[in-house]
């Protein structure tokens, strides 16, 4: 991610946006705004979702910026913070995150966009959803991975516990997800009811976190479905070993029945006094063994 700083532009129809990445200065710019501190509760304890509050005068909504750590192969997650009224728009992301950095530059060029805060929030959540694409083409990119783990079990002993380990960053990200679509919701039905006279493309973002969150599902389901063939690959190698152990069990069989009765303790048995019957008797052996191995052969059972 690249270094975000915290900035403040105003725009030419004079909203205004103040972006802060440091705590220590989130409550001074709060209070300047007359964004009581009551909307900056939930960020002094830790997120556990995404969610939108509505205090009549200003909103505040807390979604969650996830990505893929391909070293750890794990999700991660931050939080991002957003206080709006009818002239401005405070931002917050304690972790420097590039997207904020981005959309000043695109509205910077373009400042005839930003005709409201509610116009400002769309491009800065549209932006922030975006970089959810490169988030799921991560976890397409480990679940292929595995997919291709899975018809080599031999050399990755430990195929199980990665699969359960990316179940739970799929379901840990599922979550995530379906709060950020419950929070966007309320957003928006906030915004049909309270922003009548700028519609703009209101539905546009929760299309795209219902995009999202069935892209996830349809991630969890190709999960369990590389869990199955995982399961079936280690049952399919466990018959074979088990096959091959019954075949070479069954050609030695005869052998082992001559070895029996020539172990028994009787004054005469065939061949025992003659000078070539052990010669006699393994020949007999390698015979009968060759000939059961011949049918296993030809009915395609080796």
């Amino acid at each position: 991610m690249a270094n975000d700083l915290s900035f403040a532009v105003t725009f030419s129809q004079g909203v205004k946006w103040q972006h802060v990445s440091t705590r220590a200065n989130l409550q001074a710019v709060l209070t300047q705004y007359e964004l009581f501190e009551a909307s900056l509760s939930p960020v002094e304890s830790e997120w556990v979702r995404a969610e939108f509050d509505d205090f009549h005068r200003f909103y505040r909504l807390r979604l969650l910026w996830l990505g893929w750590d391909k070293n750890r192969r794990g999700v991660d997650v931050h939080p991002v913070y957003l206080w709006a009224d009818a002239r401005t728009v405070v931002s917050y992301a304690p972790y420097p995150l590039g997207v904020m950095d981005r959309v000043r530059q695109k509205l910077g060029d373009n400042p005839e966009w930003v005709a409201s805060p509610t116009r400002l929030v769309y491009y800065l959540l549209d932006d922030l959803l975006g970089t959810l694409f490169s988030f799921l083409d991560g976890l397409n990119d480990e679940i292929a991975r595995l997919e291709e783990s899975v018809f080599h079990v031999r050399r990755h002993p430990g195929m199980d516990q990665e699969i359960f380990a990316l179940k739970r960053e799929i379901l840990k990200a599922r979550r995530a997800l379906a709060s950020m679509r419950d929070a966007i919701s309320q957003l928006v039905r906030h915004w049909t009811t309270h922003q009548q006279h700028d519609p703009f493309y209101y539905m546009e973002l929760y299309d795209h976190m219902i995009r999202h969150f069935d892209t996830i599902d349809t991630y969890r389901e190709l999960v369990n479905s590389v869990l199955d063939l995982y399961l079936a690959t280690v049952s399919n190698r466990l018959n074979e070993i088990v096959k091959t152990l019954t075949l070479v069990t069954t050609a030695l069989l005869p052998a082992s029945v001559l070895a029996a009765l020539y172990g028994m303790n009787f004054d005469y048995l065939p061949l025992s006094h003659f000078r070539w019957g052990f010669f006699v008797i393994l020949g007999a052996i390698t015979g009968v063994s060759a000939v059961i191995y011949g049918a296993f052969w030809r009915r395609n059972w080796i």
